[in-house]
């Protein structure tokens, strides 16, 4: 009973979600990385592989709870001094998991990103991070029936976990339709040991350039449940495919969906005493961004708090929640925070 009670005077009083988060600093003094609501990880291994691709090998600890495959994390780390988070999906099985007692991620790196770009020399002086619960609904639903895997680039991700899981629960098929850039595609030879050892399993490699059409190599005879990860573009191609044909359609997306109100409201904001318009209709985050207002993003989804900040007054809904904050003095994270009123923000 004493935790719920301490939780609560830390959002009263120290502005913090927990008291574990407001103790932070202290227990990191003796065990590096330590973080409340999340998991410490030891980086085992970094490699560079084609395509600017990370493969990121991970330890968690023992009270990790162990994933379905096709879920993803939150990665956090630090670097220059600052905490950066982001949500990968997880390419590798329960099983392998649970046999080798790691975790792989496959990370494709952006030059012009906040937080890809800065990876591999944070993990290279780090050997701890800190990760998430897994979380996510993308995951195996077919076996009484054929299926088709779609991927685009670094969506290869959950596929290969639900393919070196699942195999080997069903007899249909499974066929994999791999898009990357010449050069880019991803463990390969994963995927020609899984021929071979299934013979209900085939895949085909594919680039853009020379077979535009990302659905031209669907068999819909076999009526299969669809499967996608990829670019938001590219999914949107394969879902509208698929409802034209009727066919089951399963994506993977990191995003929040925003309910939006009758009208498109607009509400004043007054932050440190000046005052913005806002509309109803985008989470704050992104419109403060556009502002150029001092916000800092993280994962974008509501995990890692980076963007939370003191709600002085006004109502907000909460989009992980669905739920209406109340009027006075609380915390609130920006990245999932709709207006539905005038607010004041203390940033």
């Amino acid at each position: 009973m004493l935790t719920p009670v301490l939780d609560q005077f830390s959002k009263w009083f120290l502005h913090h979600q927990s008291f574990a988060a407001y103790i932070e600093p202290i227990m990191q003094k003796f065990k590096p990385a330590w973080r409340a609501d999340l998991f410490r990880a030891k980086v085992v291994d970094v490699q560079a592989l084609s395509g600017r691709f990370l493969s990121i090998s991970l330890k968690p600890s023992k009270r990790w709870p162990i994933h379905i495959a096709g879920q993803h994390i939150s990665l956090t780390v630090e670097a220059n001094g600052r905490l950066l988070t982001r949500v990968f999906t997880l390419a590798c099985s329960p099983a392998q998991y649970k046999a080798t007692g790691l975790l792989r991620l496959l990370v494709k790196t952006d030059q012009q990103g906040h937080f890809t770009s800065q990876l591999q020399n944070a993990l290279a002086v780090q050997p701890w991070c800190n990760i998430s619960p897994p979380s996510g609904d993308f995951v195996f639903k077919s076996w009484h029936k054929p299926s088709t895997f779609i991927a685009g680039g670094s969506g290869i991700t959950p596929m290969l976990a639900m393919l070196d899981q699942q195999l080997g629960n069903t007899e249909h098929q499974i066929k994999l339709i791999y898009f990357a850039k010449a050069g880019e595609h991803q463990c390969t030879n994963e995927l020609k040991m899984l021929t071979q050892q299934y013979n209900h399993f085939s895949y085909v490699l594919l680039t853009r350039d020379r077979s535009p059409y990302l659905t031209t190599h669907i068999n819909t005879d076999d009526n299969p449940d669809i499967y996608c990860c990829g670019p938001a573009g590219f999914m949107q191609e394969v879902a509208d495919f698929t409802r034209l044909l009727n066919l089951t359609y399963y994506q993977e997306s990191f995003g929040l969906s925003l309910p939006k109100l009758t009208d498109d409201n607009h509400f004043s904001v007054i932050i440190n005493k000046d005052t913005h318009v806002v509309t109803s209709n985008e989470v704050l985050l992104n419109q403060f961004e556009a502002k150029k207002l001092p916000v800092q993003r993280g994962c974008g989804i509501g995990i890692c708090h980076q963007c939370q900040c003191i709600k002085k007054s006004g109502v907000v809904r909460n989009l992980k929640t669905n739920q209406l904050s109340d009027t006075g003095e609380q915390l609130i994270q920006l990245c999932v925070s709709q207006a539905v009123s005038d607010l004041e923000l203390q940033l």
